[in-house]
């Protein structure tokens, strides 16, 4: 059963600001190169992405709507509500929802940046959060 307090604290600990909004997207296209394309960023250098207007802005969304799961985890409706912000987002910019699961090492890795690190139950906190939301998002139809 997920920590939801836990990664709560966590994720209070990001200190979201325009320099480290688009350390996430940094990490995706690392760790994940096929995924800049559905951004339009297949051609820069992973490195140059938080500097990147387009990607502070997706960047201070995308990691608010990963921060909101903790939080609506035990309500079935706003947990949905919260998955269909990823959805939509998701659709907006191309990304099939089913690359989902290639999200969970780029936000751990913002996060171990950014959140004063990543511990052993933390990650694996998250991990079950995010497994849960990938399976969810199938189970509705979702990809």
């Amino acid at each position: 059963m997920v920590n939801a307090e836990l990664l709560k604290n966590h994720a209070a600990q990001y200190k979201l600001t325009k320099d480290t909004a688009g350390e996430y997207h940094k990490q995706l296209f690392k760790l994940h190169p096929d995924m800049a394309v559905h951004y339009d960023a297949e051609d820069l250098d992973p490195d140059t992405i938080p500097r990147s207007q387009k990607f502070i802005m997706h960047g201070m969304s995308e990691l608010q709507y990963f921060f909101k799961l903790p939080q609506v985890i035990d309500d079935d409706r706003k947990w949905r509500s919260a998955l269909s912000a990823f959805k939509d987002q998701y659709e907006d910019v191309g990304v099939p929802m089913e690359k989902f699961n290639k999200t969970t090492d780029a936000f751990l890795a913002a996060m171990a940046l950014h959140a004063g690190g990543v511990t052993d139950e933390q990650k694996a906190n998250w991990e079950e959060l995010l497994a849960k939301a990938y399976a969810d998002m199938k189970t509705w139809g979702w990809y």
